[in-house]
C-alpha cells in the first residue's frame, strides 16, 4: 500500500484513509504535501517507481511536520506490507 495511489488515468491522490486520523484532519499538511508533490507527479509516468518516490515524501514531510513522535516514521512507513485483496 502506498498514501499516494492511482486513482484513474493520468490521476493520483492522497490515501487520506490510511493515515492516523490526526492527519487526515490537518488541512494545512494537505495543502503541504499537494505543493510538494505536484512536482514530482506532473507530466510524470505514474509507475510503481514514482509512486514509490512520492510515498517516501509524504512520509518524510509528515515526520518533518511531526518531529515530537520519534516512531511515527516506523508506523506510517510499516503502510508499505498493507496489501489488499483482490476480490
Amino acid at each position: 500500500m502506498r498514501f499516494v495511489v492511482r486513482t484513474g488515468p493520468g490521476v493520483v491522490e492522497l490515501n487520506w484513509m490510511w493515515l492516523p486520523t490526526f492527519l487526515g484532519h490537518d488541512a494545512h499538511l494537505k495543502k503541504r504535501l499537494d505543493d510538494a508533490l505536484q512536482p514530482l507527479l506532473v507530466g510524470k509516468s505514474l509507475d510503481d517507481e514514482t509512486l514509490d518516490v512520492a510515498h517516501e515524501k509524504v512520509i518524510d514531510i509528515i515526520c518533518e511536520t511531526h518531529k515530537a513522535i520519534p516512531s511515527l516514521r516506523d508506523y506510517l512507513d510499516a503502510v508499505k506490507f498493507v496489501t489488499e485483496k483482490a476480490t
